[in-house]
């Protein structure tokens, strides 16, 4: 019965191991990603409530001004804050001195925006939104994150493959602390 427990725990131990070097492989794979490309913006305040939300993360997606409709959610940047962006839906269209212009407005916000936005400065489509996920990046990106999420499989791993050694080693007749003493008996 004993052997059958200590059977089961290992291939529990095992697959427990390989589910956290599985995370932390997709964890270190989505901080490069992340870090090289920036597909993901996190989103902060609540200007597109309730289809964004603060602190969801939004892939967009770079479109020809051709491809904008009103209707299609927006990024672009802001014109009062130099770096930083805006996300809004599109609300019409409108052609102004040869140029096309987006009319854009947050859907929880009363009014439109006061600026016309060029169709050529923005830079795409919001195509796919993941609640929480920027505050999911932002905790990759910290400390603790990085040291649950990277490094904490990483230990587990060593413990599990010494442990293994250790079993290697001792083999089915007790500890190495009780074998000299079991032979040392008359």
């Amino acid at each position: 019965m004993r052997f059958v427990v200590e059977r089961l725990f290992s291939r529990f131990l095992e697959a427990a191991v390989i589910g956290l070097m599985a995370m932390a492989l997709m964890v270190n794979f989505l901080i490069i990603i992340q870090a090289v490309f920036s597909p993901l913006s996190v989103v902060q305040g609540n200007s597109m409530y309730p289809y964004i939300e603060d602190q969801d993360a939004v892939l967009v997606m770079p479109s020809d001004p051709g491809e904008l409709d009103p209707g299609d959610v927006v990024v672009f940047p802001d014109p009062e804050q130099e770096g930083f962006s805006i996300v809004h839906r599109i609300v019409s269209i409108e052609e102004r001195h040869g140029r096309l212009y987006a009319l854009t407005k947050g859907d929880a916000n009363p009014v439109a925006d006061p600026l016309p936005v060029p169709l050529t400065r923005i830079s795409g489509k919001v195509k796919v939104v993941l609640p929480m996920g920027g505050a999911l990046l932002e905790f990759f990106h910290s400390s603790r994150g990085f040291l649950l999420c990277v490094l904490m499989p990483f230990a587990v791993l060593l413990l599990y493959t010494l442990t293994q050694r250790y079993k290697e080693k001792v083999g089915e007749g007790g500890s190495l602390l009780l074998r000299p003493i079991l032979r040392a008996r008359p």
